[in-house]
C-alpha cells in the first residue's frame, strides 16, 4: 500500500476517534444534565412540603400543603415558575369558600401523590398547555377580594373610603361589608376588610362572618392551667423574670400577692401559670357568666382552663384562673385594690411627653371585631419614625433595661412613691440597669420589637406596678 495512502487512513481513523470521544463527553453531559434537573425537583417538591415559599411580584405563590388549609382559600395551579426554582404558582380562586377537609388523609395523600406525579413529569403537559414560544405557561395576575385595613387615629369611613377610591366603593359598602352599625364611630386598630370592587362587598361580608366564628372558636379554648414555682435569684425583678418565663407582665402581677414586688429577696417563691391570665377570687354571687362578661372573656374559656363545666356553680372564696384576662382598671383605683391618692398624682404633675408624634392607640379596653373580646391596652402607642429619640418622662432610676418578650426592647424607670414609665418596641437601648436618668434625657430610640406591627413607642404609666391611662398624668 503507498505510503500516502497510509497516512490518510491513520488520519481518518484518529478524526473518526476525536468524534467518538466527543460524542461520549456530550452524552455524558446530557445525562448528568437531565439527572439533576430531576433530582432538583424533587427537592424541590420537599421543600415546598417542608414550608418553604417562593415569591413573583403580582402573584400569589403558596407552600401546596396550603391547599388543604381552611383559612387559605381554593386555589388552582397554574404551573411551576419560569425562574427555575422548582416552585408551583397557584391562582387563587375565591376566599372563604368551602375547603378540603384536612381530616380525610386518604384524599389529602392522593392529592399530594397527584398533584407531585403531575409535577415531576409535566414537561409535556406543560408544554402543550401552554402558549407561545417553548410552551410557555401564562401567569395570570389576580386581585384579592378585600384588603386589610387597620384604623389609625382621626380616620372616618368616608376618608378610609376616599383612600381605596380606585375600588370604586363608598363608606357605605364598607360599612355593610364590616357590618358597620355607627358609621361615624370606629376605634383606633379596628381591622376592616376593604373590598376591592362593589361586586365582591356580599363575598367579604362573608369572609368577615367566617373569621368572627372562628376567632370566637378560638377564644373559647384555653388549655387546663397548670402553675410552676420560680426561685427568685440575685439581680432578679418581676420584668426579667416576666421575659424568662416569657409571660406578660402583667400576669406576673396579678398571679402573685406581694406586699412590694418592688422588692424581691432571693428565694422568694412565685407562681407561674402556663399561660396569660390571672387568677380570681371568687366572691358572693358570682356566676361563671358574670365573671366573663366582666373581664370580656368567654365561660367555654374559664370552663376549660380549671377543668370544669359551663354550668358550674362557684363558691365563694374560692380561685380560678381566668385565662388572658388583666386586671381591671377603674376610675377611683388603679387595680389590685391600690387607690391613687392626691398626693400621688400631685407628684406625678411632672411627666413629660417621651417623644412627639400621633396616638395611633389609646388606654383602655378594646373589643377585637372579629372575637367580641374585651382585652387591655396598658398605655399608649404613639407613632414616630424608627430611630426617633425616646425621652425619660421623669427623673428615675432604671430599673430594667432588655428584652421583654411582646415589649421587645424595653426600658422600665421607678420614679418613687410606686410610680414607674414603661417604653416598649425600642429599637436600640442608651441606658442601663441601675442607671440614673433626668427628665428629658434620651433613654432610646423607637423601633418595632416585639410584638410590633410598624415603629411606634409603647408608654405606660404605673402605680403601684398597675397600668393607669397616662394622659391623665401626662402635662
Amino acid at each position: 500500500m503507498p505510503k500516502s495512502e497510509n497516512m490518510s487512513n491513520n488520519s481518518f481513523r484518529k478524526r473518526f476517534d476525536f468524534f467518538i470521544f466527543i460524542g461520549l463527553m456530550l452524552s455524558a453531559t446530557v445525562f448528568i444534565t437531565v439527572a439533576a434537573l430531576q433530582r432538583s425537583k424533587v427537592e424541590a417538591w420537599d421543600d415546598l412540603l417542608e414550608g418553604k415559599e417562593y415569591s413573583l411580584p403580582g402573584y400569589l405563590i403558596v407552600d401546596v400543603t396550603d391547599l388543604l388549609m381552611p383559612e387559605k382559600g381554593d386555589y388552582d395551579a397554574i404551573g411551576p415558575l419560569p425562574d427555575g426554582s422548582g416552585a408551583i404558582a397557584f391562582k387563587e380562586v375565591t376566599l372563604g369558600s368551602e375547603k378540603k377537609s384536612k381530616d380525610d388523609a386518604a384524599d389529602v395523600e392522593n392529592e399530594l401523590s397527584k398533584l407531585k406525579q403531575e409535577y415531576l413529569d409535566g414537561d409535556e403537559s406543560n408544554a402543550e398547555a401552554g402558549e407561545g414560544a417553548g410552551g410557555d405557561l401564562e401567569f395570570q395576575e389576580v386581585t384579592p377580594d378585600y384588603r386589610v385595613h387597620e384604623v389609625q387615629q382621626g380616620e372616618t369611613l368616608a376618608i378610609i373610603a376616599k383612600r381605596y377610591a380606585e375600588y370604586g366603593i363608598s363608606m357605605n359598602d364598607i360599612a355593610k361589608a364590616n357590618q358597620i352599625s355607627n358609621i361615624h364611630k370606629l376605634n383606633v386598630g379596628d381591622l376592616l376588610l376593604i373590598p376591592t370592587s362593589k361586586e365582591k362587598v356580599d363575598v367579604v361580608l362573608q369572609e368577615l362572618l367566617r373569621r368572627r366564628a372562628k376567632a370566637e372558636e378560638e377564644a373559647k379554648k384555653a388549655p387546663k392551667i397548670e402553675t410552676s414555682t420560680y426561685i427568685v435569684q440575685e439581680g432578679d425583678s418581676l420584668w426579667s423574670i416576666a421575659n424568662k418565663v416569657n409571660l406578660d407582665i402583667n400576669t406576673l402581677f396579678g398571679c402573685n400577692d406581694l406586699k412590694n414586688p418592688d422588692v424581691l429577696k432571693p428565694g422568694t417563691k412565685l407562681r407561674v401559670p402556663n399561660q396569660d391570665g390571672i387568677f380570681y377570687k371568687v366572691a358572693k354571687g358570682d356566676t361563671l357568666s358574670k365573671i366573663a362578661d366582666k373581664y370580656g372573656i368567654y365561660v367555654d374559656a374559664i370552663a376549660a382552663a380549671n377543668g370544669i363545666s359551663s354550668d358550674t356553680v362557684l363558691i365563694a372564696g374560692s380561685e380560678i384562673f381566668l385565662p388572658g384576662a388583666k386586671e381591671i382598671v377603674t376610675s377611683s383605683s388603679t387595680g389590685s385594690g391600690a387607690v391613687v391618692k392626691a398626693s400621688d398624682r400631685s407628684s406625678t404633675t411632672g411627666f413629660r411627653w417621651p417623644l412627639r408624634g400621633r396616638i395611633n392607640s389609646r388606654f383602655g379596653y378594646r373589643k377585637d371585631p372579629f372575637s367580641g373580646r374585651k382585652d387591655l391596652h396598658t398605655g399608649l402607642d404613639i407613632g414616630a419614625s424608627r430611630g426617633t429619640r425616646i425621652a425619660a418622662a421623669a427623673s428615675g432610676v432604671v430599673v430594667y433595661a432588655g428584652w421583654m418578650g411582646g415589649y421587645g426592647r424595653t426600658v422600665v424607670i421607678d420614679h418613687g412613691r410606686g410610680h414607674r414609665t414603661l417604653y416598649g418596641h425600642c429599637s436600640k437601648i442608651l441606658v442601663r440597669q441601675g442607671q440614673r436618668v433626668s427628665s428629658g434625657q434620651v433613654i432610646a430610640a423607637v423601633g418595632a420589637t416585639g410584638r410590633a406591627t410598624g415603629s411606634h413607642l409603647h408608654f405606660e404609666i404605673r402605680v403601684n406596678n398597675t397600668p393607669v391611662n397616662p394622659l391623665k398624668y401626662l402635662r
